[in-house]
This record gives C-alpha cells, sequence and structure tokens, in this order.
C-alpha cells in the first residue's frame, strides 16, 4: 500500500494509505521540500480517519 503524507488540522503530519482525491485537501510542499496534503475541515479529517480504518480492517 502507497502511503501519503497528510498535515492535520493541529498541525500534526501523518502517513497514511489513503489516497489524497478521497479527501479535500491542499496540496503544499515544507520548506525541506516535503509534498504535503493538507486536510481541509473537521468534516474532511474524519472522513480520512475513517478511510484509513477501513483500509487497516482489510489487511
Amino acid at each position: 500500500m502507497n502511503h501519503h503524507c497528510y498535515m492535520l488540522l493541529e498541525g500534526q503530519k501523518v502517513s497514511l494509505g489513503v489516497h489524497p482525491d478521497a479527501v479535500i485537501t491542499e496540496d503544499y510542499s515544507l520548506p525541506d521540500g516535503t509534498a504535503v496534503h493538507v486536510i481541509v475541515g473537521e468534516e474532511e479529517q474524519d472522513k480520512l480517519f475513517a478511510l484509513q480504518g477501513i483500509l487497516d480492517e482489510e489487511d
């Protein structure tokens, strides 16, 4: 499973298997060159975690 780097609402970076097209995000590059998908809103963050839970159950 490919992992993608997400920036959560609290500023925490996490690596999850959810494809960025599945949630509403803004692409952003950190000063060190890391590309992250910034979560847009609490609803999308909740959806991200729910989708990751489904992926974890499939493993």
